[in-house]
């Protein structure tokens, strides 16, 4: 499997109508032509807080990926109901296209109809990415899957992915120096535990600066909150 993974900017204003007129044009319609929406997630800390979102689309492969592309663009409904309701909302559009690392979590095989999980209870998404430092991604990998994921399972805080991009920024022609991971909490008072219990760990922060950040140029984070019609959530 590959994801899309996209961040939508809608400023002034403008990102509950956003919301709104991307479950009446484009949610049923995207999903139709051959891609699932599995992640749609709202910035509540972090960059662009109260103006941008996050999602995570699966597709089986490039092939399809490319496939669901050009069915998408030859749907005249959905095309004039983004042209005319959608577009006018948004400021930013940004893609790339991930997979999972090894070592990352697994998703399940299928997902719920989006009808079946709205109004189901919804938790706290924290997303890092990482730009890791030219040539150190197996450096950084091997130390962050047998040392760091087990020193931050904690405080209800869950890893639910880390993948490795495939197209966007970061790829060279043999690999990948941008990660990204996402991690899940119940609510935001286990994320503040969270965070707090890292600060008085003092051997979590000597792996952290003496190997971990030894391979990482830089993170960015995000605390994010599921719409009602994301999967995970």
């Amino acid at each position: 499997m590959i994801y899309q993974h996209r961040l939508v900017v809608a400023r002034g204003g403008r990102l509950e109508q956003r919301h709104e007129h991307f479950q009446s044009v484009a949610l049923t319609a995207l999903d139709d032509h051959g891609s699932t929406l599995v992640g749609a997630w709202e910035i509540w800390i972090g960059a662009e807080a109260g103006c941008a979102l996050w999602q995570l689309r699966e597709h089986e492969s490039l092939a399809t990926w490319e496939q669901h592309r050009a069915r998408a663009s030859q749907d005249a409904k959905l095309l004039k109901g983004q042209s005319e309701g959608l577009y006018p909302t948004l400021d930013f559009v940004d893609t790339t296209i991930l997979k999972l690392a090894d070592g990352s979590p697994e998703f399940p095989g299928t997902w719920p109809a989006i009808d079946d999980v709205r109004g189901q209870p919804r938790c706290f998404i924290e997303q890092r990415i990482l730009y890791l430092r030219p040539n150190r991604a197996a450096d950084h990998h091997a130390v962050y899957f047998d040392k760091v994921v087990p020193a931050l399972e904690r405080e209800g805080g869950s890893l639910i992915a880390f993948f490795d991009t495939v197209i966007g920024p970061g790829t060279t022609n043999t690999g990948s120096h941008r990660s990204v991971e996402i991690r899940q909490f119940p609510d935001m008072a286990s994320w503040q535990r969270w965070r707090e219990a890292q600060e008085q760990d003092a051997d979590l922060a000597r792996l952290v600066k003496n190997e971990w950040l030894e391979t990482t140029d830089r993170v960015e984070s995000v605390l994010m909150r599921p719409m009602d019609y994301s999967r995970i959530r």
